[in-house]
């Protein structure tokens, strides 16, 4: 009765078919898609739904097909992709009127910011990384702190934060962001936040995976979309305290003030809002100046664009300037030159 087809989205014509029947729906155009299934009845597309890594995303079917199996048939479809290019674990963010469909093919809700959005997961991954926070903190205080950090690169602006919250701290978790859509590569950005704070007592730097600040949890934290920042802010710290807060005993949650960018600076908002209703205090730190200007990863792209390496070398640790200075280093700091203004 129905005909599935892979639809390829740099043909126009494919992409086109996608964007205007998602745009009859209410529904924007989802980027960064790997893969793409149109469910037809005779010549007409009447439902669609993309792959994005391991995101769902763009799923919509025709009012008069709902409730006739056609979101089954995307979903199991998509999967069935996923497991052929070896992901195990799918992501969905969507409306809360439409979990249920997805409930019902087996995925389970992690997260929620009602009346916006939830975030479900197939995989059941969470419980493995539940678990392996829980062995890592299992000798450790019971009101410990928390700092995130993307690092992109590590500067002494964070290891000034660090500083100031291991002071006030039993112990304190540095969370390193592992979205892998920085201009520095996670395992860099991992690396040299470990040895810009190898010195410092009662600390121990985590990878974050895909449950903090990732394009699951917090898309916009990528794209800068401003509509969505609220919502997703919201979604990403109630996973937060639902399940890492609680598997590493945090009691405080540092973050830096945010100046700069509007998205991070709505993030702060929300958590100060919503963290301590759930037993987490928030403790936003001033940021660090350095010869008037406060210090800033950005500050430190700017001056690799322009090639200012005194200007590098005043605001990081030398650990990361010797990065920046190697040939890695040097091949990012040309990326930059070729791609950031």
């Amino acid at each position: 009765m129905y005909t599935e087809r892979e639809l390829y989205l740099d043909e126009n014509k494919d992409y086109m078919e996608v964007k205007t029947f998602l745009k009859d729906l209410n529904l924007r155009m989802p980027e960064n898609l790997d893969y793409t299934i149109g469910i037809y009845h005779d010549d007409a597309l009447i439902g669609t739904g993309s792959l994005g890594k391991n995101i769902i995303k763009g799923v919509g079917i025709s009012p008069e097909y709902q409730g006739k199996g056609i979101a089954s048939l995307i979903i199991t479809n998509l999967i069935k992709k996923a497991i052929e290019n070896e992901i195990y674990n799918i992501f969905i963010y969507t409306n809360p009127n439409s979990q249920f469909m997805f409930l019902e093919l087996g995925f389970k809700k992690i997260a929620e910011a009602l009346p916006h959005a939830v975030l479900l997961e197939w995989g059941g991954h969470i419980d493995d990384y539940v678990s392996n926070l829980k062995q890592i903190s299992m000798d450790k205080p019971s009101n410990a702190s928390c700092i995130v950090i993307n690092g992109n690169p590590f500067t002494l602006g964070h290891r000034y934060l660090i500083e100031k919250a291991v002071t006030h701290s039993p112990f304190l978790y540095v969370l390193v962001v592992e979205e892998d859509k920085s201009i520095f590569p996670f395992d860099i950005r991992f690396e040299l936040t470990k040895e810009g704070v190898k010195d410092i007592e009662n600390i121990e730097v985590i990878a974050g995976g895909n449950y903090i600040i990732s394009a699951a949890t917090f898309p916009s934290y990528f794209t800068k979309e401003l509509d969505l920042a609220i919502a997703q802010t919201s979604l990403d710290l109630d996973l937060f305290s639902r399940y890492i807060g609680p598997s590493l005993k945090v009691k405080k949650r540092y973050v830096g003030e945010e100046p700069y960018c509007p998205v991070t600076s709505i993030y702060n908002q929300t958590m100060k809002k919503l963290l301590p209703g759930r037993g987490i205090e928030v403790v936003e730190i001033p940021r660090l100046e350095i010869e008037g200007s406060w210090v800033s990863a950005s500050r430190v792209r700017e001056a690799m664009r322009t090639g200012d390496i005194e200007g590098i070398k005043n605001i990081v640790p030398q650990s990361t300037y010797n990065f920046i200075m190697s040939s890695k280093g040097k091949d990012i700091m040309k990326k930059i030159q070729s791609i950031e203004k």
